[in-house]
């Protein structure tokens, strides 16, 4: 099994807020005044339901070639974003399929492409190169689907090969990036300091995901770092099945999703 495996599981969750607000009697010379009626806090505004070509379309980004988008097609209410990063020797379309599984079809799930090689699968270059393709992604992204991408933070999710540079990305803007997938983190990316930068500066939630030996054991120190800091963050041990994004390591994932996004608005329980 190699980093280019992957599964979908699909599924779509929805729930409308509502709230109340009341005014305070006052006291006046002349008397007294009633308190204002209770008023409603409107839900988002009806959008016509998002359509699309398909459930998989290309963005065009500037510099870079196409980045792939998984489209919530139905929507009728702005959608959270999950910018997705593959692993090594991998590809856009297997983290798209993968993401949306575990996100359940809800949010928009961005892949940038990365880098190609002569195999024909992708890569990762470097750290500004990268953000400079998520950012440009995601300005495509919201430039084609207008109000129907919701505005403030997204989660970032990586996988492999592009867990290092989704957490150096994550710490240049942790207000935007303030909750993190991580499936296959390897050793010597992430210190103390760096976790208690990250929880200072907006950072929220991070979830490790492990199914290999030498992966859990960096995880787990990430973890103790991210817990040390303040951080909420959780540890997920899927035993001995090697660097993988398979149908078992998806479902592992899937099992958390819920906690990470958990408080956001935008994912409704």
């Amino acid at each position: 099994m190699t980093e280019a495996r992957h599964a979908v599981v699909t599924g779509v969750a929805l729930v409308a807020l509502a709230g109340a607000l009341f005014g305070l009697t006052r006291f006046s010379k002349g008397g007294r005044r009633p308190p204002p009626a209770a008023s409603a806090v409107a839900p988002p505004p009806k959008l016509e339901p998002l359509a699309a070509e398909g459930w998989l379309v290309e963005l065009e980004v500037p510099s870079f070639s196409s980045s792939l988008a998984a489209v919530p097609l139905g929507a009728t209410e702005p959608r959270p974003v999950v910018l997705a990063l593959h692993g090594g020797a991998d590809r856009p379309e297997w983290a798209c399929g993968t993401w949306v599984g575990i996100a359940k079809s809800r949010p928009f799930v961005v892949c940038p492409r990365g880098t190609v090689g002569s195999d024909g699968q992708f890569g990762w270059g470097s750290r500004d190169d990268v953000e400079r393709e998520l950012r440009g992604a995601l300005k495509a992204l919201k430039a084609r689907f207008g109000r129907h991408v919701a505005g403030g933070p997204v989660v970032l999710a990586a996988f492999g090969a592009g867990v290092k540079p989704a957490l150096e990305i994550a710490r240049t803007e942790p207000t935007f990036f303030n909750r993190l997938a991580l499936v296959g983190a390897g050793p010597e990316l992430w210190s103390a300091g760096n976790a208690a930068v990250y929880a200072r500066s907006g950072g929220q939630r991070v979830l490790f995901v492990a199914s290999d030996a030498e992966r859990l054991a960096a995880s787990r120190t990430y973890w103790l770092f991210a817990n040390g800091a303040g951080l909420e963050a959780k540890l997920r041990d899927l035993g001995e099945r090697g660097l993988v994004f398979d149908a078992e390591v998806a479902r592992g994932v899937a099992d958390e999703w819920a906690w990470l996004v958990a408080g956001d608005p935008l994912y409704p329980e």
